[in-house]
């Protein structure tokens, strides 16, 4: 035992005597504190996107969110932005307290939403004092009771506001629960929406109010419930009495934009009546029965009609009307007309600057064409679109638009063109390659072309 005692303390005092005990330890602590200073480095770095300025950030976000606002198929834009605000802190604090994102562009599709009232609820405060611009479509009652208990909370900020109700069936709108005051309301948009007949309530306090669009919500244009009809420019009605429309119109003296759909049935017998709107220089109609309006008024600054589905009666009321009244139409755009119609527009219009078509039932286009290449209709034509083309016209189609381009005596020269054909190529793209070199070779030469559906064409 002394032995191997003796034999083993020299072992020991070696290990002290070379200190290698403090070495190590030594170097331990220099790695700790090592590991620390790393860890702090860490911490204190910021990824490159982090480094941006606020500004610069915000405006990616309101990128961001403007895609998710075109595309119907994206998260809904509240979420995006809920999103952006749970990647990080800075991102987080950005997000929140940038007021712009949360105004603007706001969709709610209850349908696709488990408590779109507790998302609003939660959101709209982020957009602080701002306007708001608000697009809800409900889902059921209980839905639509909770969000315009909502909505009410913020009714000094409205500003552009459109609510749908199902198309299935139509909700009750609570009139006599809305503001009574609505300083900033720009535009009010009602789809499938029905009222209480009991109800009753004014918006004569929303002095903005510019736009209105009734879809399928008659009962909105009722004089009891005193719609500020003398400050609106835009309105928009589907379906709509004609005798309910010219029992308004008197107060709308400020229209410039009057937009029909179809028009009910209407019992009532009209009295001898002539209302003149000195202002209203765009008339949109969808039915040949609510050109029956025009007869009453008098449209002096009528300069842009769209017509859609008319036959030769709608369009003789159109015509009948603009003669009265001394309109210069500077604008037409066209939308399933058959030939006859179209064509008495194309001949007794000819202040005609600017021309859109939507395939419309020409059985004799090449009537038309031939007018259009020999300068006989639409003289002042600068401008020409031409939606659903068939690919079998597009030869017609480039002798129109070279004819006018290059200029016919005693016709204004044709400065641009919009060609959108139908993708049903039949016979084959190559069969019409070279029309379309013909028609690019246009646009190289000064024409403001633009060509869509014509896949294979060479620009």
């Amino acid at each position: 035992m002394i032995s191997a005692a003796a034999a083993l303390q020299p072992q020991l005092d070696d290990i002290d005597n070379l200190k290698l005990l403090a070495a190590l330890e030594s170097q331990m602590t220099s790695l700790r504190a090592q590991k620390e200073r790393l860890l702090t480095d860490l911490d204190s770095l910021k990824y490159p996107v982090l480094t941006l300025p606020n500004e610069i950030t915000v405006e990616i976000f309101f990128h961001f969110v403007s895609v998710m606002r075109q595309e119907y198929h994206r998260p809904q834009p509240y979420y995006g932005l809920l999103i952006l605000a749970s990647v990080c802190q800075t991102w987080r604090a950005v997000t929140l307290s940038t007021c712009t994102l949360w105004n603007e562009g706001v969709k709610v599709d209850c349908d696709g939403i488990r408590n779109a009232n507790k998302l609003l609820r939660a959101c709209l405060p982020r957009a602080g004092s701002l306007p708001l611009d608000l697009n809800i479509k409900f889902l059921d009652v209980s839905s639509t009771d909770k969000i315009i208990s909502t909505l009410i909370l913020y009714g000094s900020q409205w500003r552009r506001i459109h609510l749908t109700s199902p198309g299935m069936w139509r909700l009750t709108f609570p009139v006599d629960r809305f503001p009574s005051y609505l300083p900033l309301l720009e535009c009010l948009t009602l789809t499938n929406f029905r009222a209480d007949d009991n109800s009753a309530s004014s918006l004569r306090h929303a002095p903005q109010l510019r736009e209105l669009n009734l879809c399928n919500c008659l009962w909105a244009i009722q004089l009891e419930l005193g719609l500020p009809f003398n400050n609106l420019t835009k309105l928009d009605l589907s379906p709509f009495s004609i005798t309910k429309l010219l029992a308004i119109l008197p107060y709308a003296l400020n229209l410039e934009c009057l937009q029909l759909g179809y028009a009910t049935e209407d019992t009532q017998v009209i009295p001898p009546l002539s209302v003149l709107l000195p202002h209203l220089h765009t008339f949109v109609c969808g039915q040949d029965r609510s050109t029956t309006v025009l007869q009453y008024l008098t449209l002096p600054a009528l300069e842009q009609l769209v017509l859609s589905g008319l036959s030769g009666a709608g369009v003789h009321a159109i015509l009948s009307c603009v003669a009265r009244s001394g309109s210069t139409i500077r604008t037409l755009n066209l939308i399933h007309l058959d030939f006859n119609a179209a064509y008495d527009c194309f001949c007794s219009l000819p202040t005609i600057r600017n021309l859109c078509f939507s395939r419309p039932s020409l059985d004799d286009e090449d009537r038309f064409f031939a007018a259009l290449i020999s300068g006989s209709c639409l003289p002042a034509l600068e401008s020409l679109t031409y939606k659903r083309c068939r690919p079998a016209r597009a030869d017609r189609v480039f002798a129109v638009v070279s004819a006018r381009w290059r200029g016919i005596e005693g016709t204004t020269k044709l400065n641009s063109a919009s060609l959108d054909f139908v993708e049903d190529w039949e016979n084959g793209v190559d069969d019409h390659a070279n029309v379309f070199d013909q028609l690019y070779e246009l646009g190289r030469q000064g024409l403001k072309l633009e060509i869509t559906g014509a896949p294979g064409a060479t620009r």
